[in-house]
């Protein structure tokens, strides 16, 4: 397989609070794009006043969607980033009003949709939008060719995003479509990529013919995994980060997953677990860490969780390690060990940037490395 660009990872965010925090402070060189998963209009809804004499004599400008992801995109220290207002996500009862909203008057309407990837033409030249088909939504046929047609007029390079239940529909219509320096996301969600298996190595194949670029996206963090369910202190073994060591056996110039966090449900609330999910880059696995059994409290955070993380045979590895794991440039290192140093750590939304941090800096690492090459 010919490696047809720079790009070797692309790590997905659905632009929350934490992950727009990342997005703005990180610096993703050249080997890395990020994906942006656009799930609602605003970053976050304009304040209530419950008390009319508390509001501001001047009201504030409304914010628009160009008013937060246009500046963001601006931000954003990497060369190229793909834009997806995910079709596949789809609404359901429990998810947060703001994303219940957004996924179903714009995104689930095609026409609306592309008049958001619109939005993004003062940045043409740095943002890839991605394309879904709308079959499973709509039923309508050729929508990936109609969007195509309509987007490719303002953006120099698109992505098309195919999933195992829609492959061979869409493939029929990204065959005639794709261009050399277009993508295509090849999204096996949670599925094992097994190459005995007969339908992977038919899609495969297929891939291995188009002259493009493949993304093989693969979510390591399953479904049903919780803090609650984690044994403190031990390898994880049901979150499967083997897509790193095989992505190039199924077609792929570069991998994907979701930043070294499990997906967001974008569901409304919950009980808070004290936990972390903490990835050791030398052995390409993740421990878990968590609250004492009755201490679910966010000081666990502080008093349990970061002193065995520090202690941890996965952190002696990677300080011993020839590569610079945890040097200096490691924000999310530097996070835990400022926690251990007094700061406040009883926030369980630092812990998703830690995790975030620190996983993007080992792959920016392997990346320098050479391990992908």
């Amino acid at each position: 397989m010919i490696m047809r660009n720079q790009l070797r990872y692309m790590p997905i965010f659905r632009v929350r609070q934490e992950e727009s925090k990342v997005l703005k402070s990180f610096d993703f060189g050249n080997g890395v794009y990020p994906c942006l998963e656009i799930i609602k209009e605003l970053d976050r809804l304009p304040p209530k006043f419950k008390n009319p004499l508390k509001k501001p004599s001047k009201p504030k400008k409304e914010k628009t969607f160009e008013d937060v992801y246009l500046p963001l995109i601006e931000d954003i220290k990497a060369e190229r980033v793909f834009v997806d207002l995910p079709v596949h996500l789809k609404p359901i009862r429990g998810m947060q009003k703001p994303s219940l909203h957004f996924l179903t008057k714009v995104v689930s309407k095609r026409e609306m949709r592309t008049e958001y990837i619109k939005k993004f033409i003062p940045f043409a030249s740095k943002v890839i939008p991605v394309i879904s088909t709308y079959v499973e939504i709509t039923g309508e046929q050729g929508s990936i060719t109609l969007q195509e047609k309509e987007i490719r007029q303002h953006f120099k390079t698109i992505a098309f995003r195919t999933f195992f239940n829609t492959y061979t529909r869409d493939i029929s219509q990204i065959r005639d479509l794709v261009q050399d320096d277009d993508y295509i996301i090849m999204d096996w969600g949670e599925m094992e990529l097994d190459s005995d298996d007969g339908d992977i190595r038919d899609i495969t194949e297929d891939l291995n013919k188009l002259d493009c670029n493949v993304i093989i996206h693969r979510n390591p963090f399953p479904k049903g995994i919780t803090m609650k369910g984690i044994d403190h202190g031990k390898i994880v073994e049901i979150i499967d980060n083997s897509l790193l060591d095989k992505y190039s056996n199924f077609a792929g110039d570069c991998f994907s997953d979701y930043t070294g966090i499990k997906k967001d449900d974008i569901s409304d609330g919950g009980t808070i677990s004290p936990g972390f999910f903490y990835y050791d880059a030398v052995e390409n696995i993740f421990y878990g860490y968590r609250y004492r059994n009755g201490f679910r409290i966010l000081k666990e955070f502080e008093t349990t969780i970061v002193p065995a993380v520090i202690e941890s045979d996965a952190t002696k590895r990677m300080q011993i390690h020839s590569s610079d794991y945890l040097g200096n440039n490691n924000k999310g290192w530097s996070i835990i060990k400022n926690i251990s140093l007094g700061e406040t750590g009883k926030k369980a939304g630092k812990f998703k940037r830690i995790s975030m941090e620190h996983y993007l800096h080992c792959m920016k690492t392997k990346i320098s490395n050479g391990d992908f090459d």
